[in-house]
């Protein structure tokens, strides 16, 4: 199946942005998604508009990495309780990410399961072909700072103070991703 992005009419700067995070059962492009988590918020003030979680129900369990499964915190009753089908849980997320900008820590996983999923599912991205990554706006702000030695989510959630909740949650995750990009911000204003 080939994916093809939508081209909306809307300006790029008025594009709402997703801050997305997913948790796989495992790292390999063969495993499968567990949860997404999303908040979206508004083009050029950062408002936060709404926030989605969504966990998906395992289709081949016995394929995950036991690691992963204990990382992310899986709970076989609380994702049939709470859980939804793949594509469902894929159909809520393009309804919430439609038309956005999405934005994560390390994108380019995120990005990739996401799209895997879509091409598996027969389903069509309804967000713009581009992306923001926190990983690399990090690197260009703070790179050079020794404390660093990864940029990763729980280092940069450290050096802004900012209370990660449960981190591997796609949810908790997500909403750190969307604070560190608003303290990246700031620091970006301070520098100019």
């Amino acid at each position: 199946m080939d994916i093809k992005y939508k081209h909306f009419d809307t300006l790029l700067s008025e594009r709402d942005l997703c801050f997305v995070d997913t948790e796989t059962t495992g790292f390999e492009l063969d495993k499968e998604l567990l949860e997404i988590g999303a908040v979206v918020a508004k083009a050029n003030t950062f408002e936060k508009i709404d926030e989605i979680d969504i966990k998906i129900k395992p289709s081949h369990i016995e394929n995950a990495s036991p690691e992963a499964l204990e990382i992310v915190g899986y709970n076989e009753e609380e994702w049939e309780k709470e859980g939804v089908n793949a594509k469902k849980g894929l159909r809520m997320f393009l309804d919430f990410a439609e038309n956005t900008i999405l934005v994560a820590q390390n994108l380019p996983f995120d990005w990739m399961h996401i799209q895997k999923a879509l091409e598996e599912h027969e389903l069509q991205p309804t967000y713009h072909y581009k992306g923001l990554d926190t990983f690399s706006l990090g690197w260009l702000m703070l790179g050079d700072k020794a404390e660093f030695t990864r940029l990763s989510l729980k280092e940069m959630a450290d050096y802004f103070k900012i209370n990660m909740g449960t981190h591997h949650r796609a949810i908790d995750d997500a909403r750190t991703a969307y604070e560190i990009f608003l303290k990246l911000v700031k620091t970006y204003d301070g520098k100019r």
